[in-house]
């Protein structure tokens, strides 16, 4: 692909990309030599974008089955007519059942957070990577991070059915986590906990070997790296849960 970043076969990207899942360490070295990331890209794009799609029937039931809770925390709905509450209904649950299509900026937007959290660290420890190269390394880590984790709470949501789910909270929630030892009651909390799951921690780490071998950061700013952008994500994600 055009978009592939120095020389060789077009085709080492993608096997970079697939060797982030299979051969990390590999694909580590070979990211620090040619930082490719037009296939990772692509595949990443692809299966988020696939597996938004294969929920949507669920998160459209379960906000339609939580609708009345969103009506009783919103003084302006709680304000309107019935009539126009229903429209505002329909109007929420459209955006809803097509909200996969917005998944490229949403990709782009998470790629362009973990490379600019990467930046900082890799400037603060005197690391050896220029933005093109953490940029590189982001969108291939995103395979798992975003494009698998994905992939998997989607088939877990298709196991379920769709009915299973009264609200999104639920929906996002339905990978196994530290989420499960905190009560769902205390949302902020359980929503912090419910992010730390198996692809987030395979992340982790694969964020702390990428910075040691990729931007020749110390073991201890590799491992800051790695834990920052878990907690902070973490936090961002906890800020939007309702």
């Amino acid at each position: 692909m055009a978009i592939e970043g120095g020389k060789g076969s077009n085709l080492d990207g993608l096997r970079t990309a697939l060797d982030i899942v299979v051969a990390p360490k590999d694909a580590l070295q070979r990211l620090r030599d040619r930082p490719t990331w037009g296939w990772a890209l692509l595949i990443v794009i692809v299966l988020y974008a696939l597996a938004s799609w294969a929920m949507a029937p669920a998160l459209v039931h379960a906000t339609q089955a939580d609708w009345p809770n969103a009506v009783a925390r919103s003084p302006q709905l709680s304000a309107e007519a019935p009539s126009q509450q229903q429209m505002q209904l329909a109007l929420t649950l459209k955006i809803v059942a097509f909200s996969w299509l917005a998944t490229p900026l949403i990709v782009m937007f998470g790629v362009f957070l973990q490379a600019l959290i990467m930046t900082i660290f890799n400037l603060a420890g005197r690391g050896t990577a220029p933005f093109r190269k953490l940029w590189a390394l982001a969108v291939n880590l995103a395979i798992p991070l975003i494009a698998i984790n994905t992939v998997v709470t989607a088939i877990i949501v298709l196991v379920r059915g769709s009915q299973a789910f009264d609200s999104a909270l639920a929906l996002q929630t339905v990978m196994p986590s530290l989420g499960y030892f905190v009560p769902a009651t205390s949302v902020k909390l359980h929503t912090f906990f419910t992010f730390i799951n198996p692809f987030t921690i395979w992340g982790t780490g694969l964020i702390i070997a990428g910075m040691a071998i990729v931007a020749g950061l110390s073991r201890v700013w590799a491992w800051t790296t790695g834990i920052v952008w878990l907690l902070l994500n973490g936090l961002l994600v906890a800020l939007i849960a309702r």
